[in-house]
């Protein structure tokens, strides 16, 4: 027979199972290096070994706790890494540091997040986040909203709601707290759908750049897998208040696997600011990517960048990445 001592013992470890099951914290993330000739339009080429080239670079943890009743609670932490310096961003969890509730009524977190706008310009081009090879960072950021919330990349003093998914759709709503008095802030509305092969998202975005001036995005986009090669598109335009220009964007491209592990991908994308002399700036990005295990990668690609009324400028990267 199990004595008093031993039937604690073992309900204590029966509990400490439990929680570990209903616990759980991750460490993840992705290191990619590359090294070529990089060079920005009007400016000579300088050879580099560069982090981010094809993927960000970055670590991060993140959490869930099972609360019952189908209601979870979740954190995540991500920074940015120079990977070829060995340097963070340097706010440390610039790039999320939030945390939320998801159940059957969907997503709802706080904190500084990924912006809506951001996540559908990067699901929507084959280059995702790249820092050199995606043609729609032509497109990416809105700028400065005010010292506390971002648009473009991220929404700093967050709230977003994502809903859970309804046969196929998907609907957010973000707001992101400017924290001072006499600036709204910004507020993002988001829709995508998802049908087999099929993707398509559209997402609006007005943000307060001063207490009397706002600036206002939407882009729409949409994917589809045909099986030999997957397609992209991307069309956005962006005003702001009391300025004539329009800025009208357009990225399409592709990827196709040509071999069992090796990917090609291209992009061509255009950005042009209507009312603004010779403000036109257009992007091609070429590249091949080699799985070389499930989370190990090598690439080499090309980038040519050409603004109007000026010498176009060619970017070449060789690099490696590696997503643990």
């Amino acid at each position: 027979m199990f004595s008093k001592k031993t039937a604690v013992a073992a309900a204590a470890l029966l509990a400490a199972f439990a929680a570990q099951a209903q616990s759980q914290v991750n460490l993840y993330g992705n290191v990619d290096l590359s090294v070529g000739s990089f060079k920005e339009p009007g400016q000579k080429a300088t050879t580099k070994v560069e982090s981010g080239s094809l993927r960000a670079s970055y670590i991060g943890f993140k959490g869930t706790e099972d609360l019952g009743g189908g209601l979870k609670a979740f954190f995540k932490l991500e920074s940015d890494i120079a990977a070829d310096t060995g340097t963070a961003s340097s706010t440390f969890w610039a790039r999320t540091s939030a945390i939320g509730l998801a159940g059957d009524f969907g997503t709802a977190t706080l904190g500084n997040v990924r912006s809506l706008a951001y996540l559908t310009n990067t699901a929507f081009n084959p280059f995702a986040d790249s820092a050199v090879f995606s043609a729609s960072n032509l497109f990416g950021q809105v700028g400065a909203v005010n010292a506390n919330a971002n648009s473009g990349t991220n929404y700093k003093n967050s709230i977003t709601y994502t809903s859970p998914n309804l046969s196929g759709f998907t609907g957010a709503v973000q707001f992101g707290a400017s924290e001072t008095n006499g600036v709204d802030g910004a507020v993002a509305l988001q829709g995508t759908y998802t049908a087999g092969p099929l993707a398509a998202g559209l997402v609006y975005e007005d943000v307060a750049l001063t207490a009397n001036t706002d600036s206002q995005r939407w882009q729409l986009a949409a994917s589809y897998d045909f099986g030999i090669a997957k397609a992209f598109a991307q069309y956005g335009q962006g005003e702001t208040d009391g300025q004539a220009e329009t800025e009208k964007f357009f990225q399409i491209g592709a990827s196709a696997p040509v071999t069992a592990a090796g990917t090609v991908l291209a992009s061509y994308g255009q950005l042009k600011n209507d009312g603004v002399a010779n403000a036109k700036t257009t992007e091609f990005s070429l590249a091949y990517d080699h799985a070389i295990s499930k989370r190990t990668g090598a690439y080499v690609g090309v980038n040519n960048t050409k603004i109007k009324g000026s010498k176009s400028a060619n970017t070449f990267a060789v690099g490696v990445r590696h997503a643990f």
